[in-house]
C-alpha cells in the first residue's frame, strides 16, 4: 500500500517504468487477507487482480504555508476533501506517485488521522513529532527524497478505504515556503483472476500491515 521505489539508475528508472498496466508489462496485483473483508473494501481483499486499462492523470498542487508550521492534507475522498485523488468506485485501483518540488520542507504519511502515523522505530518514544526539535524529522521525507520529475514515494488506493493525509512541515528558518506536489495518479481497471493466480504479481498491503513500532 506504500512504497518507497528504489531509484536504480536516474537514466533507466524513470517514473513511467515503474507503474502498472496491461499485460505484457507490470499487470498483476494481490490484495492481502488483512483488507477488511466487509463494507467497500470487501471485493479487493485476499484477490487477485490483473489490469486491463490504464490512464495516468497528472495533477499538480501548490500551497503557500508560514515556516516552522504544519499542514495536513487528506487526498481521499471521504469528509467532503476538496482533494478527493481515490476511485469512485469498485473494480478501480489507484496507483498515486508523489514528486516534491524542491523547497525547505519536509512531507509525512498519516493514516487514517491526523495523529496516526505510518512511520516510526521501536523505541516507544520514536514516533513524529513536528513539534518536538528532537524528532520533528522523524519518518519525514524531503523533496530530495521523491524529485518531482522522478518521484519515488507511491501509495494506492481503492474506493473508500482509510484515507491517506499528507503532513507538510516547513523548516524553521523560513518566513513562508511554497509547497508544490505533483502527483502522478495511475487509475488502473482490473478484472479479478483469483481462479488462476498468476505467478508473477505486486502485492498491495494493508497500511495497519506497514505501520506500527517494530
Amino acid at each position: 500500500m506504500f512504497e518507497v521505489l528504489s531509484p536504480g539508475s536516474v537514466e533507466r528508472a524513470q517514473w513511467k517504468q515503474r507503474i502498472h498496466g496491461p499485460p505484457p508489462g507490470l499487470s498483476n496485483l494481490y490484495f492481502t487477507k488483512a483488507w477488511p473483508n466487509a463494507g467497500d473494501t470487501a471485493w479487493a481483499s485476499g484477490k487477485y487482480f490483473q489490469v486491463v486499462d490504464t490512464a495516468v492523470v497528472p495533477y499538480d498542487k501548490g500551497y503557500i504555508i508560514p515556516g516552522n508550521d504544519t499542514l495536513n492534507v487528506n487526498i481521499s475522498n471521504v469528509n467532503q476533501s476538496p482533494m478527493a485523488l481515490f476511485p469512485g468506485n469498485t473494480g478501480v485501483v489507484y496507483e498515486i506517485l508523489i514528486g516534491l518540488k524542491k523547497g525547505s520542507y519536509q512531507m509525512g504519511l498519516y493514516v487514517p488521522g491526523t495523529q496516526d502515523y505510518l512511520l516510526a522505530l521501536g523505541y516507544s518514544e520514536m514516533y513524529p513529532q513536528p513539534n518536538d526539535a528532537n524528532k520533528r524529522f522523524l519518518g519525514v521525507f524531503d523533496p530530495g527524497d521523491s524529485p518531482a520529475d522522478d518521484p519515488m514515494i507511491k501509495i494506492w488506493a481503492i474506493f473508500n478505504q482509510a484515507p491517506w493525509i499528507l503532513k507538510f512541515q516547513t523548516d524553521v528558518a523560513v518566513d513562508f515556503e511554497k509547497i508544490i506536489v505533483k502527483f502522478k495518479v495511475a487509475k488502473h481497471m482490473v478484472k479479478d483472476v483469483s481462479q488462476t493466480p498468476p505467478s508473477v504479481y505486486t502485492t498491495i498491503r494493508y497500511y495497519q500491515e506497514d505501520k506500527g513500532a517494530w
